[in-house]
């Protein structure tokens, strides 16, 4: 009789609890390294994770116009990297230096790598937080960066190569940016603030759509928050999102 009841019971927990693939989290301390462009997605971000991934711990330290190689070497990140035991860190470089080339690049491709073996020796991981071309290419640099493309292509080249490199997540921002703009130009210009190059609210849910998948390894079309718009905006850049992580 009791050997009965416990084999009911197993069978009930069994059914009673969800599968879920090989990949998907659920609780996780996750830290956030970058400056404006992770500043100005955060509320997406965290939006995102409260409503769907409510045991994720999200953290963020993101000062203006700074890079990897500052947070590697800054006394302020260094210290909430080691206080924290954090199974994600999440590096974001400054939006124009890692497709510079030079020593731009070269710059990006070392701080990535410092970072590497500080992240590991605690037992967490490093997820790069691949960035976006600017709208409409970056008038400082008009010979490096013409246009969105161009841009795109040259910033989002050396994150995979950073990723390959050193064995590495990816939140392949860049990519759902990219898909929206060759299938929406008109949702495309909607997900930049006015400057063309910080993210504005469509920008910053697809941000979080993207990272959504990265960090939980479940689909963005799961997200049942519109993030305040239209069920087919909405719908649209989550599908972008789940796009950037195709081959």
């Amino acid at each position: 009789m009791k050997y009965i009841l416990l084999h009911s019971l197993i069978a009930a927990l069994l059914v009673a609890t969800p599968s879920r693939g090989p990949a998907e989290r659920d609780n996780e301390k996750v830290l956030f390294l970058g400056n404006s462009y992770t500043a100005q997605s955060a509320h997406f971000i965290r939006e995102v994770f409260k409503k769907e991934a409510p045991g994720f711990q999200l953290s963020f330290l993101t000062p203006g116009g700074v890079d990897i190689k500052h947070h590697l070497e800054n006394q302020k990140s260094q210290k909430l990297l080691a206080l924290g035991q954090w199974d994600f860190v999440v590096l974001q470089e400054q939006s124009q230096k890692a497709g510079l080339g030079g020593q731009f690049s070269a710059d990006f491709h070392k701080a990535v790598a410092g970072f590497v073996p500080v992240v590991r020796k605690q037992g967490g991981k490093v997820c790069l937080f691949m960035t976006w071309g600017r709208r409409d290419g970056d008038k400082r640099n008009p010979s490096i960066y013409p246009d969105f493309k161009t841009m795109h292509n040259k910033v989002s080249g050396n994150y995979l190569k950073a990723a390959k490199t050193n064995g590495l997540l990816l939140a392949p921002v860049g990519k759902a940016f990219e898909h929206i703009h060759a299938t929406d130009r008109d949702l495309f210009q909607k997900l930049y603030k006015k400057d063309g190059s910080h993210p504005d609210k469509a920008g910053g849910f697809l941000v979080a759509c993207v990272f959504f998948k990265a960090l939980t390894g479940r689909s963005p079309e799961g997200i049942r928050w519109d993030g305040g718009f239209n069920s087919a905006t909405a719908a649209k850049l989550r599908k972008a999102a789940v796009k950037a992580f195709d081959k």
